[in-house]
């Protein structure tokens, strides 16, 4: 990928090999992810491959929020600096440093990666999403891509991801950013993203 470090394109590319043995991998609406400019790529979580799976078949590497605690490890803190994940601190109401460092992906038009459960959810289950990504498109004045990523990561099992068109949500936008307003804000994002995944 272009702007990426020997590193990261090195990663890349292992990781798409890995894809390639382990899963039959269907990539839907990679067109919608534009070539250009800022977007939020938004994505249901319930594996830890789904960042690879919504990330290395793209033509551009969203820069992703990514626990704190990945970091503890060097060599893993390593890899992830090389690929630019944002460190964040889930335990704190309001980790401020990652919002900036979010807002900042945004603001020199890269693409921001997020799962709004901001944790793995397995199938059946119910987290509520966080507000991140309605504070994230608000702030930084972007559209956000609803992403789905469906099937189990079982050997040469078929994984679908699928990028949904820009929710440009302009319906909200000059709106006080109220709890509610994000809230409704999720819901229209992660609405999508409910919708697009393959069913069973």
């Amino acid at each position: 990928m272009k702007n990426e470090s020997f590193v990261a394109n090195l990663l890349i590319g292992i990781m798409r090999l890995w894809f390639a043995i382990m899963f039959k991998v269907e990539i839907v609406g990679k067109e919608n992810v534009p070539a250009e400019g800022n977007a939020i790529i938004c994505a249901n979580h319930y594996s830890n491959y789904d960042p690879f799976a919504a990330a290395i078949f793209l033509d551009r590497l969203p820069r992703y929020l990514g626990k704190k605690e990945l970091f503890e490890n060097k060599i893993l803190a390593y890899l992830l600096k090389e690929v630019r994940v944002i460190p964040l601190d889930r335990k704190a109401a309001m980790d401020m440093k990652a919002v900036k460092a979010a807002l900042k992906v945004l603001k020199e038009d890269q693409i921001l990666g997020i799962f709004a459960e901001g944790t793995r959810v397995k199938e059946g289950e119910h987290v509520d999403a966080k507000g991140g990504v309605a504070l994230f498109a608000m702030k930084g004045n972007t559209s956000v891509i609803p992403c789905a990523i469906s099937g189990k990561y079982k050997f040469r099992n078929k994984i679908t991801v699928e990028y949904g068109a820009p929710l440009t949500l302009d319906e909200f936008r000059g709106q006080k950013l109220t709890a509610e307003v994000m809230g409704e804000i999720t819901d229209v994002v992660m609405g999508k993203v409910e919708e697009m995944k393959v069913k069973a």
